[in-house]
């Protein structure tokens, strides 16, 4: 992995998150304190960027590449889009990582400090924390929506499985 430091101040950052939607919403200022918690990093095919079990604090979004989340071996999900999220669950619940995120192909994500969130509420920039966990719901809402639609397909199919016997 290759990693800048922290972006304090970086303009052309600024431009490349007015680019992606889910940036759309924030103010100049607001991306600037991003830029000031964030690094870039870049991952070469196969580099794990989230290890299945750790404790950490930080949350991806994806600016180039794409990333498979893997579980158990086994690929539950591609993520290939701008703006893609990866790595909120930790942040949100403090809980230790639930899947590997490895690189499928060379990506540069943007990486956020969550640990600063705290620091934000503190500093009563409610709106900005307001904002990034409205992003984090909204992000989960549609995951949770997939997931039981393919467990109900999966249930269905069990459930065939035990009438054709």
């Amino acid at each position: 992995m290759k990693e800048t430091t922290y972006i304090a101040e970086n303009t052309q950052i600024i431009l490349l998150l007015r680019k992606i939607n889910r940036f759309k919403v924030f103010s100049d200022e607001d991306l600037q304190s991003f830029s000031r918690l964030s690094k870039i990093r870049e991952y070469e095919v196969g580099e794990i960027i989230i290890q299945e079990g750790t404790y950490d604090c930080w949350v991806y979004f994806l600016l180039n590449g794409s990333v498979d989340i893997i579980k158990n071996g086994q690929k539950l999900s591609h993520l290939a889009r701008s703006g893609d999220i990866f790595g909120e669950m930790g942040i949100i619940d403090g809980s230790p990582r639930s899947a590997n995120i490895v690189a499928a192909t060379k990506s540069i994500v943007l990486a956020i400090d969550g640990s600063v969130l705290d620091r934000q509420i503190q500093n009563n920039d409610i709106s900005f924390c307001y904002t990034i966990y409205r992003i984090f719901a909204e992000v989960l809402a549609i995951r949770l929506r997939d997931t039981t639609k393919e467990y109900s397909r999966l249930k269905e199919i069990i459930s065939r499985m035990g009438t054709s016997q």
